[in-house]
Protein backbone atom coordinates (compact mmCIF):
# COMPACT_ATOMS: atom_id res chain seq x y z
CA UNK A 1 0.00 0.00 0.00
CA UNK A 2 1.36 3.55 -1.00
CA UNK A 3 2.13 5.37 2.14
CA UNK A 4 -0.38 7.48 3.32
CA UNK A 5 -1.92 9.24 6.13
CA UNK A 6 -4.25 6.56 6.53
CA UNK A 7 -2.06 3.59 6.46
CA UNK A 8 -3.51 0.55 8.25
CA UNK A 9 -2.49 1.33 11.67
CA UNK A 10 -3.55 -1.36 14.70
CA UNK A 11 -2.65 0.88 17.30
CA UNK A 12 -5.79 3.23 15.84
CA UNK A 13 -6.39 6.34 15.29
CA UNK A 14 -4.50 9.29 16.69
CA UNK A 15 -6.83 11.99 18.09
CA UNK A 16 -5.79 15.78 18.68
CA UNK A 17 -4.81 17.55 21.59
CA UNK A 18 -2.39 14.84 22.99
CA UNK A 19 -5.03 12.47 23.45
CA UNK A 20 -3.76 8.82 23.75
CA UNK A 21 -4.73 6.74 20.52
CA UNK A 22 -8.64 5.71 19.69
CA UNK A 23 -10.18 2.35 18.72
CA UNK A 24 -6.77 -0.14 18.78
CA UNK A 25 -7.56 -2.99 16.53
CA UNK A 26 -5.55 -6.19 16.49
CA UNK A 27 -6.19 -8.74 13.76
CA UNK A 28 -4.43 -11.48 15.64
CA UNK A 29 -7.92 -11.12 18.22
CA UNK A 30 -10.18 -11.58 15.34
CA UNK A 31 -12.30 -14.87 15.74
CA UNK A 32 -14.50 -16.86 13.27
CA UNK A 33 -17.30 -18.40 15.40
CA UNK A 34 -19.46 -21.51 13.59
CA UNK A 35 -19.45 -24.84 12.34
CA UNK A 36 -16.11 -25.64 10.39
CA UNK A 37 -17.86 -26.57 7.55
CA UNK A 38 -19.95 -23.55 7.19
CA UNK A 39 -17.39 -21.20 8.01
CA UNK A 40 -15.55 -22.93 4.84
CA UNK A 41 -18.73 -22.60 2.97
CA UNK A 42 -18.80 -18.28 3.90
CA UNK A 43 -15.39 -17.11 3.91
CA UNK A 44 -11.93 -18.15 1.53
CA UNK A 45 -9.76 -17.76 4.66
CA UNK A 46 -10.56 -16.82 8.32
CA UNK A 47 -8.83 -13.48 8.53
CA UNK A 48 -9.72 -9.48 8.38
CA UNK A 49 -7.73 -7.41 6.56
CA UNK A 50 -6.89 -4.05 8.18
CA UNK A 51 -7.23 -1.43 5.04
CA UNK A 52 -6.45 1.47 6.37
CA UNK A 53 -7.00 3.63 9.20
CA UNK A 54 -7.03 7.12 11.20
CA UNK A 55 -10.66 7.60 10.99
CA UNK A 56 -12.70 8.46 13.60
CA UNK A 57 -16.16 7.04 12.47
CA UNK A 58 -16.67 4.95 9.08
CA UNK A 59 -19.75 4.36 7.18
CA UNK A 60 -21.38 4.05 3.99
CA UNK A 61 -18.80 1.61 1.71
CA UNK A 62 -19.67 2.15 -1.39
CA UNK A 63 -17.85 0.02 -4.46
CA UNK A 64 -17.25 1.70 -7.70
CA UNK A 65 -16.57 -0.45 -10.04
CA UNK A 66 -15.69 1.47 -12.97
CA UNK A 67 -13.14 2.89 -11.16
CA UNK A 68 -12.19 -0.19 -9.02
CA UNK A 69 -12.39 2.56 -6.04
CA UNK A 70 -14.37 2.66 -2.62
CA UNK A 71 -15.98 5.51 -1.52
CA UNK A 72 -16.58 5.90 2.39
CA UNK A 73 -17.50 7.96 4.98
CA UNK A 74 -16.09 9.30 7.97
CA UNK A 75 -19.64 10.74 10.08
CA UNK A 76 -17.59 12.75 12.60
CA UNK A 77 -14.68 14.30 10.66
CA UNK A 78 -17.14 15.04 8.08
CA UNK A 79 -15.41 13.96 4.72
CA UNK A 80 -15.73 11.36 2.00
CA UNK A 81 -12.74 9.43 1.68
CA UNK A 82 -12.03 7.44 -1.54
CA UNK A 83 -9.67 3.72 -1.78
CA UNK A 84 -8.31 3.27 -5.06
CA UNK A 85 -7.35 -0.37 -5.87
CA UNK A 86 -4.69 0.39 -8.50
CA UNK A 87 -2.18 1.94 -5.60
CA UNK A 88 -4.28 0.98 -2.64
CA UNK A 89 -3.95 4.76 -1.60
CA UNK A 90 -6.52 6.54 0.34
CA UNK A 91 -7.29 10.04 0.00
CA UNK A 92 -10.00 13.24 1.09
CA UNK A 93 -12.63 13.19 -1.80
CA UNK A 94 -15.22 15.61 -0.47
CA UNK A 95 -14.29 17.70 2.51
CA UNK A 96 -17.51 19.21 4.46
CA UNK A 97 -19.62 16.13 3.34
CA UNK A 98 -23.23 17.08 4.93
CA UNK A 99 -23.47 20.01 2.64
CA UNK A 100 -22.71 22.83 5.62
CA UNK A 101 -22.15 25.88 3.47
CA UNK A 102 -21.33 28.36 6.14
CA UNK A 103 -24.98 29.03 7.20
CA UNK A 104 -27.31 26.48 6.20
CA UNK A 105 -26.96 24.55 9.61
CA UNK A 106 -27.74 26.14 12.95
CA UNK A 107 -25.40 25.54 15.91
CA UNK A 108 -22.87 23.45 13.25
CA UNK A 109 -20.03 23.57 15.10
CA UNK A 110 -22.06 21.86 18.18
CA UNK A 111 -22.44 18.53 15.71
CA UNK A 112 -20.80 15.88 16.97
CA UNK A 113 -21.48 14.17 13.24
CA UNK A 114 -21.30 16.78 10.57
CA UNK A 115 -20.65 14.62 7.73
CA UNK A 116 -22.39 12.69 5.62
CA UNK A 117 -23.35 9.21 5.94
CA UNK A 118 -24.43 6.20 3.65
CA UNK A 119 -24.11 6.23 0.08
CA UNK A 120 -25.39 4.27 -2.61
CA UNK A 121 -24.66 4.68 -6.50
CA UNK A 122 -26.73 4.26 -9.74
CA UNK A 123 -24.79 4.39 -12.84
CA UNK A 124 -22.97 7.84 -12.81
CA UNK A 125 -25.45 9.05 -9.55
CA UNK A 126 -23.98 8.87 -6.34
CA UNK A 127 -26.94 9.61 -3.60
CA UNK A 128 -25.59 10.66 -0.28
CA UNK A 129 -27.17 11.03 3.15
CA UNK A 130 -25.93 14.01 5.09
CA UNK A 131 -26.97 14.46 9.04
CA UNK A 132 -26.85 17.92 9.40
CA UNK A 133 -28.58 19.49 6.61
CA UNK A 134 -31.50 16.45 6.86
CA UNK A 135 -31.28 15.58 3.63
CA UNK A 136 -30.47 13.07 0.61
CA UNK A 137 -28.69 14.72 -2.38
CA UNK A 138 -27.52 13.24 -5.18
CA UNK A 139 -24.07 14.48 -7.35
CA UNK A 140 -22.19 13.00 -10.63
CA UNK A 141 -19.16 10.83 -9.91
CA UNK A 142 -17.78 12.07 -12.76
CA UNK A 143 -18.05 15.65 -11.68
CA UNK A 144 -16.32 15.30 -8.34
CA UNK A 145 -13.65 17.19 -7.73
CA UNK A 146 -11.71 15.78 -5.25
CA UNK A 147 -10.82 17.85 -2.09
CA UNK A 148 -13.88 20.12 -2.78
CA UNK A 149 -16.60 21.20 -0.45
CA UNK A 150 -19.24 19.43 -0.85
CA UNK A 151 -21.17 22.74 -0.99
CA UNK A 152 -18.50 23.98 -3.90
CA UNK A 153 -19.74 20.96 -6.02
CA UNK A 154 -22.36 19.93 -8.55
CA UNK A 155 -25.47 18.48 -6.50
CA UNK A 156 -29.19 18.21 -6.49
CA UNK A 157 -31.07 17.75 -3.07
CA UNK A 158 -33.70 14.67 -3.64
CA UNK A 159 -35.12 15.12 -0.10
CA UNK A 160 -35.02 17.05 2.66
CA UNK A 161 -38.41 17.30 4.51
CA UNK A 162 -41.55 15.26 4.57
CA UNK A 163 -43.55 17.48 2.56
CA UNK A 164 -43.20 20.18 0.82
CA UNK A 165 -42.06 23.06 3.10
CA UNK A 166 -43.03 20.89 6.19
CA UNK A 167 -41.03 19.77 9.08
CA UNK A 168 -37.72 18.71 8.36
CA UNK A 169 -36.28 15.12 7.94
CA UNK A 170 -34.42 14.12 10.65
CA UNK A 171 -30.89 12.93 9.56
CA UNK A 172 -31.35 10.39 6.63
CA UNK A 173 -28.72 7.62 7.92
CA UNK A 174 -28.27 4.53 5.06
CA UNK A 175 -29.77 4.84 1.16
CA UNK A 176 -30.03 1.78 -1.17
CA UNK A 177 -31.40 1.71 -5.22
CA UNK A 178 -34.71 -0.05 -5.38
CA UNK A 179 -35.58 -2.61 -7.47
CA UNK A 180 -37.88 -0.10 -8.62
CA UNK A 181 -35.20 2.68 -9.59
CA UNK A 182 -36.84 4.37 -6.57
CA UNK A 183 -34.49 5.68 -3.84
CA UNK A 184 -34.82 4.20 -0.22
CA UNK A 185 -33.56 5.78 2.82
CA UNK A 186 -33.79 5.28 6.62
CA UNK A 187 -34.41 8.68 8.79
CA UNK A 188 -33.68 7.55 12.81
CA UNK A 189 -32.10 10.52 14.88
CA UNK A 190 -28.34 9.91 15.12
CA UNK A 191 -27.47 13.62 13.53
CA UNK A 192 -28.58 15.39 16.45
CA UNK A 193 -25.73 14.08 18.79
CA UNK A 194 -23.72 17.23 20.05
CA UNK A 195 -20.08 17.28 21.14
CA UNK A 196 -19.00 17.24 24.63
CA UNK A 197 -17.40 20.61 25.32
CA UNK A 198 -15.62 19.51 27.60
CA UNK A 199 -14.11 16.86 25.49
CA UNK A 200 -14.80 17.17 21.73
CA UNK A 201 -13.65 13.97 20.92
CA UNK A 202 -16.68 12.43 22.33
CA UNK A 203 -20.95 13.25 22.13
CA UNK A 204 -22.58 14.65 25.40
CA UNK A 205 -23.76 11.73 27.23
CA UNK A 206 -25.90 10.86 30.70
CA UNK A 207 -23.80 10.14 33.38
CA UNK A 208 -24.30 6.24 33.38
CA UNK A 209 -22.22 6.46 29.76
CA UNK A 210 -18.53 5.33 29.48
CA UNK A 211 -16.57 8.35 29.15
CA UNK A 212 -13.57 6.49 26.91
CA UNK A 213 -15.67 7.19 23.39
CA UNK A 214 -14.74 3.97 22.06
CA UNK A 215 -18.52 3.21 21.47
CA UNK A 216 -20.86 3.28 18.95
CA UNK A 217 -21.78 6.96 18.78
CA UNK A 218 -25.58 6.23 18.10
CA UNK A 219 -25.68 3.51 21.09
CA UNK A 220 -26.96 5.98 23.77
CA UNK A 221 -30.22 5.92 25.62
CA UNK A 222 -30.74 9.64 25.68
CA UNK A 223 -31.23 9.96 21.77
CA UNK A 224 -34.77 8.94 21.68
CA UNK A 225 -35.50 12.14 23.43
CA UNK A 226 -34.18 14.05 20.90
CA UNK A 227 -36.65 13.36 18.08
CA UNK A 228 -38.49 16.19 18.91
CA UNK A 229 -35.83 18.32 16.85
CA UNK A 230 -36.72 16.84 13.58
CA UNK A 231 -40.05 15.55 12.50
CA UNK A 232 -40.95 14.11 16.11
CA UNK A 233 -40.54 10.46 14.47
CA UNK A 234 -38.55 7.88 12.66
CA UNK A 235 -39.13 6.48 9.40
CA UNK A 236 -38.06 4.19 6.52
CA UNK A 237 -39.12 6.50 2.86
CA UNK A 238 -39.14 6.29 -0.61
CA UNK A 239 -38.54 8.83 -3.36
CA UNK A 240 -39.27 8.60 -6.82
CA UNK A 241 -39.81 11.62 -9.36
CA UNK A 242 -39.77 14.43 -6.65
CA UNK A 243 -42.33 12.44 -4.69
CA UNK A 244 -41.52 11.60 -1.06
CA UNK A 245 -43.76 8.36 0.72
CA UNK A 246 -43.36 6.82 4.27
CA UNK A 247 -43.14 3.12 4.01
CA UNK A 248 -41.99 2.35 6.80
CA UNK A 249 -43.30 4.08 10.79
CA UNK A 250 -43.36 1.20 13.24
CA UNK A 251 -38.95 1.17 13.87
CA UNK A 252 -37.72 3.53 16.84
CA UNK A 253 -34.23 3.21 15.57
CA UNK A 254 -34.48 2.34 11.71
CA UNK A 255 -30.60 2.01 10.05
CA UNK A 256 -29.33 -0.35 7.69
CA UNK A 257 -31.66 -2.02 4.91
CA UNK A 258 -31.52 -4.09 1.55
CA UNK A 259 -33.89 -5.76 -0.47
CA UNK A 260 -34.79 -9.36 -1.02
CA UNK A 261 -36.63 -9.93 -4.09
CA UNK A 262 -39.65 -8.21 -3.06
CA UNK A 263 -39.18 -7.84 0.79
CA UNK A 264 -37.81 -4.98 2.35
CA UNK A 265 -35.34 -5.46 5.38
CA UNK A 266 -34.65 -3.18 7.79
CA UNK A 267 -32.11 -3.20 10.31
CA UNK A 268 -33.35 -1.69 13.79
CA UNK A 269 -30.50 -0.47 15.98
CA UNK A 270 -31.73 -1.10 19.11
CA UNK A 271 -29.06 -1.45 21.91
CA UNK A 272 -30.98 -4.01 24.04
CA UNK A 273 -32.31 -5.79 21.20
CA UNK A 274 -30.75 -6.00 17.89
CA UNK A 275 -32.57 -6.80 15.12
CA UNK A 276 -33.88 -6.93 11.18
CA UNK A 277 -37.54 -6.57 9.84
CA UNK A 278 -39.21 -7.97 7.51
CA UNK A 279 -41.82 -5.79 4.74
CA UNK A 280 -43.71 -6.89 1.88
CA UNK A 281 -43.13 -3.75 0.18
CA UNK A 282 -44.68 -6.12 -3.56
CA UNK A 283 -47.43 -3.12 -3.98
CA UNK A 284 -45.46 -0.42 -4.02
CA UNK A 285 -42.47 -1.88 -6.39
CA UNK A 286 -45.32 -3.12 -8.72
CA UNK A 287 -46.63 0.70 -8.76
CA UNK A 288 -50.51 -0.29 -7.01
CA UNK A 289 -52.16 2.96 -7.31
CA UNK A 290 -52.85 2.98 -3.73
CA UNK A 291 -50.81 0.47 -1.66
CA UNK A 292 -51.60 0.02 1.75
CA UNK A 293 -48.99 2.28 3.95
CA UNK A 294 -46.93 2.46 6.11
CA UNK A 295 -46.06 -1.40 5.08
CA UNK A 296 -46.85 -3.91 7.55
CA UNK A 297 -44.25 -6.52 9.18
CA UNK A 298 -44.69 -9.72 7.90
CA UNK A 299 -41.19 -11.36 9.51
CA UNK A 300 -38.91 -9.93 12.49
CA UNK A 301 -35.20 -11.82 13.27
CA UNK A 302 -33.55 -10.27 16.70
CA UNK A 303 -32.17 -12.05 19.64
CA UNK A 304 -35.33 -13.88 20.80
CA UNK A 305 -35.25 -15.93 17.03
CA UNK A 306 -31.09 -15.96 16.84
CA UNK A 307 -29.18 -15.93 20.00
CA UNK A 308 -27.90 -13.34 22.08
CA UNK A 309 -25.49 -11.04 20.58
CA UNK A 310 -23.28 -9.59 23.70
CA UNK A 311 -21.04 -6.98 23.15
CA UNK A 312 -20.54 -3.47 21.89
CA UNK A 313 -22.27 -2.23 18.87
CA UNK A 314 -25.83 -2.55 16.81
CA UNK A 315 -27.38 -4.16 13.89
CA UNK A 316 -26.22 -1.41 11.58
CA UNK A 317 -25.80 -1.58 7.43
CA UNK A 318 -25.93 -4.39 6.19
CA UNK A 319 -26.04 -6.42 2.28
CA UNK A 320 -28.14 -9.52 1.36
CA UNK A 321 -26.29 -12.10 -1.02
CA UNK A 322 -27.87 -13.99 -3.76
CA UNK A 323 -28.52 -17.14 -1.63
CA UNK A 324 -30.27 -14.48 0.63
CA UNK A 325 -28.07 -14.66 3.14
CA UNK A 326 -28.11 -10.99 5.48
CA UNK A 327 -24.20 -10.03 6.21
CA UNK A 328 -24.25 -7.22 8.63
CA UNK A 329 -22.62 -5.29 11.27
CA UNK A 330 -23.71 -6.49 15.13
CA UNK A 331 -22.71 -6.23 18.58
CA UNK A 332 -18.60 -6.86 18.31
CA UNK A 333 -17.92 -7.32 15.00
CA UNK A 334 -20.29 -9.12 11.09
CA UNK A 335 -22.78 -11.55 11.31
CA UNK A 336 -24.12 -13.85 8.48
CA UNK A 337 -27.86 -14.48 9.19
CA UNK A 338 -29.53 -17.62 7.06
CA UNK A 339 -33.08 -15.63 6.16
CA UNK A 340 -34.53 -18.90 4.87
CA UNK A 341 -33.60 -21.15 7.80
CA UNK A 342 -33.88 -17.81 10.34
CA UNK A 343 -30.34 -18.37 11.83
CA UNK A 344 -27.18 -17.42 12.48
CA UNK A 345 -24.64 -19.13 10.24
CA UNK A 346 -21.41 -17.16 11.85
CA UNK A 347 -19.92 -14.16 13.36
CA UNK A 348 -17.14 -12.54 13.19
CA UNK A 349 -15.78 -10.87 16.21
CA UNK A 350 -13.66 -7.86 15.88
CA UNK A 351 -13.71 -6.79 19.56
CA UNK A 352 -14.91 -3.37 17.93
CA UNK A 353 -17.62 -1.71 16.95
CA UNK A 354 -18.73 -2.04 13.09
CA UNK A 355 -20.64 0.11 11.31
CA UNK A 356 -21.44 -1.19 8.09
CA UNK A 357 -20.67 -3.81 4.98
CA UNK A 358 -20.68 -3.73 1.18
CA UNK A 359 -19.95 -6.13 -1.40
CA UNK A 360 -17.00 -4.95 -3.36
CA UNK A 361 -15.18 -6.50 -6.72
CA UNK A 362 -14.70 -10.53 -6.46
CA UNK A 363 -15.07 -11.91 -3.30
CA UNK A 364 -14.04 -8.48 -1.27
CA UNK A 365 -16.33 -7.83 1.67
CA UNK A 366 -15.58 -3.95 2.90
CA UNK A 367 -16.19 -3.40 6.46
CA UNK A 368 -16.19 0.35 8.14
CA UNK A 369 -16.80 1.40 11.93
CA UNK A 370 -14.67 2.32 14.78
CA UNK A 371 -11.41 4.08 13.24
CA UNK A 372 -10.33 1.76 10.76
CA UNK A 373 -11.13 0.04 7.23
CA UNK A 374 -11.60 -3.65 7.06
CA UNK A 375 -11.97 -6.53 4.05
CA UNK A 376 -12.30 -10.04 4.10
CA UNK A 377 -13.07 -12.96 1.07
CA UNK A 378 -16.27 -14.51 0.66
CA UNK A 379 -16.80 -17.37 -1.01
CA UNK A 380 -19.04 -16.56 -4.13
Amino acid sequence: MAETAFRPNPAGTVLEEGRDRWAPFSAESVQFVGDSNVLQQLFVKNEVELVASGFRWTEGPTWVETQRALLFSDTIDARIYKWTEADGSVAPLVEVSGGYDGKNVEDYDKRFEPGSNGMALAGDDLYICQHPTHRIAKMKISEICPGMRFSDSKFEVLADSVTPGGAPLNSPNDVIVGPDGAIWFTDPIYGFLEKDPSNPFIPVQPTEAPSDGNHNPSDLPYLDERSKKGVAMTGVYRWKDGALMLVVADLDRPNGLAFHGKTLWVANSSADEPSWTAYDAAAVLEGAAAPELPLKQTLRLSTAELGPMPGPGLSDGFKIDKLGRIWSSFPNGLVVIDLKERKVLAKVLFNINVSNVEFGAGADVWITGLGHLWRLQRVI
